[in-house]
């Protein structure tokens, strides 16, 4: 119980003392209607009923409105006082207890009961009101209020913030505008302005700058930051690859080629004759080719030209030379039948003459009795003359002749030179072709293919009989080909090993496949071989020794003479009447020569090979004694020989010598015959006629004109009738002379 409390109860008891005395009503002491109660926790008191009014000297009355002694059962007491029985007992009412102040109120009695204090956020006389902490709405910006205990809570709208939700909250402050975006912020929202070459709500859109794609000619768009980066393919350049390059500058289409411009690219179109992306090839003219009969075939630019097998002409070798024709009808043979001379195909094919009989242009006949020779045709030779030779040098069909030349003429100052007559096919001839030539004179010619191109080259034998101190050599004029049929380019020379070189031949002495040189020497007892390289060039001469008989050699010549498959050397000694064999032994060197000599022991100088008895072994002819005689060296198949037998010519013995003989069957009755040279009084040939067993009988001289000067002799077809004639050369005369076959 409080102080206050006790002080108001014993004025309580102050007042019932009172009213024992002889009060007629409750008196209380104090002052006000609210007694203090001091009787403890509320125990009752008696209490006299007051006449339910309050008069002097009573502070408090019990409220009975009944008169009378006695008390009303139903007093009214004073407020904080509580009557209970009879006679009325006053009893103070405990406002406080139970405390009924809720929510932590604090109670305080006094007379009248109780008042409560109410703690923060409540209201009411018992605080049993919670004070509205939500009116009026202390939550702004539409945020809805929720009351608490002396507070509220506001839940903020989206946007807002803090307990009364007066804060807009700042969008923009973590700046979600990206790219370098400006934020504005909104409620609950933002907006960006953003930097140029971005959009979206944050500016996140890097602006595709590459679409529409901008780079031209198939350029690759790379995007930037409000640009782009265009990767220009190879050909254009520019920032948006809009400069194409100008692929046709320089113009790469060659050979006339006509250039449009692409991008990194070009079109060529070709000219005629030619393909390729820059026109670069020649169109092969030759796929397939177009020459028939084994023809070969040479590219041109749009066109081709036609190096038509022997026996055959036109632009596409498609039909035989004239005289000729495929009668056998197979293709390996070429046009075979010479329709002049074949017996079998005599003036046409399938028309035969009967036995015995030769065909002679064109018509069968009795063989004459003799050699037919016909009337000499002579042509200028202007680079003194001194040896023939005969090939197909342009692979037109037709027979050229080769001559090796003593150019200078002079035995002080030599030199020497090469010439050329093409053949027209009928037994004459074109104008000279000069090529300059050694320091020596040219004494003799071949042709042969030496670098295996397929084309046959020229090569002469230089020396000096009167220089015994200066080398020998040999010069290769190579055939231009392809690009020059026929025509020659600069001479390359190569040393023999011996002075005086003056006579040649040629062959594949060690089989390597490559064609070798045999040399003479007329101031020497040797015999020089130039082995041939594989770049047409030769290497250093090998020499092999000939006996001393007393003589020099002059003319070599190269055959197999033992049946072997080797060629040998058959070498003539004029001065000593002297025939040296030389076998090959099959690897290009030789065993020791085997000398023969001449019935007469007379001159013997040139050399040529055949039958003359018909016993199928191979013999050798010469000439000697100033041409007065046919020396017969009958072989015996083994490349062993009889010593030599004469056939008389009828020319005077002490004529000069003339080198040159050449050996075949002349007038068509399969006999072996011979011519040989002769000088003077007037130079020609002496035709010897075969008799068939190694025997000759000398016919009437052949005259040639001017003399002396006859300086060597071939045989060969050069007008294509099946017939061979003679060339013969005149350094005298300074002129080329050929003999046709009159048959």
């Amino acid at each position: 119980m409080n102080t206050s409390k006790v002080f108001r109860r014993l004025g309580r008891w102050t007042f019932v003392i009172g009213a024992f005395l002889g009060a007629t009503a409750c008196a209380d002491t104090s002052d006000s209607d609210q007694a203090t109660n001091v009787g403890g926790d509320g125990g009752a008191v008696t209490a006299v009923c007051g006449d339910g009014s309050r008069t002097a000297p009573e502070a408090c009355d019990d409220g009975n409105t009944t008169n009378g002694d006695g008390c009303s059962d139903h007093c009214t007491v004073e407020s904080g006082w509580v009557c209970t029985g009879q006679p009325s007992v006053c009893g103070f009412v405990e406002g406080c207890t139970p405390n009924p102040c809720q929510n932590g109120g604090t109670c305080d009695d006094d007379a009248n009961g109780h008042t409560c204090k109410c703690a923060p956020g409540f209201s009411g006389a018992n605080c049993e009101t919670n004070v509205d902490d939500c009116s009026p709405n202390p939550c702004q910006n539409g945020g809805p209020c929720t009351d608490g205990v002396n507070g509220h809570t506001c839940e903020c709208k989206p946007g807002f913030s803090d307990a009364n939700c007066q804060t807009n909250v700042d969008d923009c402050a973590s700046n979600p505008c990206q790219n370098g975006g400006t934020c504005t912020d909104g409620v609950n929202s933002h907006t960006c302005q953003c930097a140029e070459g971005f959009s979206g709500a944050n500016c996140e859109i890097n602006i595709d700058d590459c679409t529409p794609n901008p780079c031209q000619n198939g350029g690759t768009c790379i995007d930037g930051i409000k640009s782009h980066t265009c990767q220009c393919p190879a050909g254009t350049s520019g920032d948006n690859c809009e400069i194409n390059a100008d692929d046709c500058t320089p113009n790469p289409c060659q050979n006339g080629g006509t250039c449009t411009d692409g991008i990194n690219s070009h079109t060529c179109q070709c000219a005629a004759g030619f393909n390729g992306p820059n026109c670069d090839t020649n169109i092969d003219d030759c796929a397939p080719n177009p020459c028939q009969n084994g023809g070969s075939c040479i590219d041109g630019i749009n066109s081709y030209t036609c190096e038509c097998a022997p026996t055959y002409e036109g632009a596409q070798c498609a039909t035989c030379v004239a005289g000729r024709d495929n009668c056998n009808g197979l293709p390996n043979d070429g046009c075979e039948a010479i329709l002049a001379s074949d017996a079998n195909n005599c003036g046409a094919c399938g028309f035969a003459c009967t036995s015995g009989k030769i065909c002679s242009r064109g018509a069968c006949q009795v063989p004459p009795g003799g050699q037919q020779p016909g009337a000499p045709i002579s042509v200028p030779a202007t680079h003194n003359p001194l040896a023939p030779a005969v090939a197909d040098l342009d692979r037109d069909g037709k027979l050229d002749i080769l001559v090796a030349n003593a150019e200078s003429g002079s035995a002080m100052t030599p030199s020497g030179s090469l010439s050329v007559f093409k053949g027209n096919g009928d037994g004459t001839v074109q104008a000279e072709v000069n090529y300059p030539g050694s320091p020596l004179s040219s004494n003799a010619v071949v042709a042969v293919d030496v670098n295996g191109d397929g084309w046959l080259d020229a090569v002469t034998v230089d020396g000096q009989t009167n220089l015994p101190a200066t080398n020998g050599s040999i010069s290769v004029y190579l055939n231009l080909g392809k690009s020059a049929p026929g025509t020659f380019g600069s001479l390359t020379s190569y040393i023999t090993g011996a002075p005086g070189s003056v006579h040649l031949c040629t062959a594949d002495f060690n089989g390597d496949g490559r064609n070798d040189i045999a040399t003479t020497s007329v101031t020497t007892n040797q015999v020089s071989v130039l082995f041939g390289l594989a770049n047409g060039a030769f290497d250093a001469p090998v020499l092999t020794s000939i006996f001393a008989t007393g003589g020099v050699q002059s003319t070599i010549a190269c055959r197999d003479l033992n049946g072997d498959g080797h060629p040998d050397l058959a070498v003539t000694s004029p001065s000593s009447a002297r025939l040296s064999i030389l076998l090959n032994q099959g690897n290009g060197t030789f065993a020791a020569p085997v000398a023969y000599s001449n019935a007469l022991n007379g001159q013997t100088a040139g050399i040529a090979f055949g039958d003359a008895d018909g016993d199928g072994k191979v013999d050798v002819f010469a000439n000697g004694a100033a041409g007065a005689y046919l020396f017969f060296f009958k072989g015996n198949g083994d490349g062993t020989f009889a010593n030599g037998v004469q056939s008389a010519t009828g020319a005077s013995a002490v004529a000069n010598s003339a080198l040159g003989v050449v050996a075949g069957d002349f007038n068509g009755d399969g006999k072996l015959d011979a011519y040989i040279l002769h000088t003077v009084p007037n130079g020609g040939v002496f035709p010897m006629t075969g008799n068939g067993n190694g025997t000759f009988t000398a016919a009437a001289l052949v005259s040639t004109g001017v003399s002396p000067g006859l300086n060597a002799i071939i045989a060969a077809d050069v007008d294509d009738n099946g017939y061979k004639d003679l060339v013969v050369t005149n350094k005298g005369s300074g002129s080329l002379t050929i003999i046709p076959n009159a048959l």
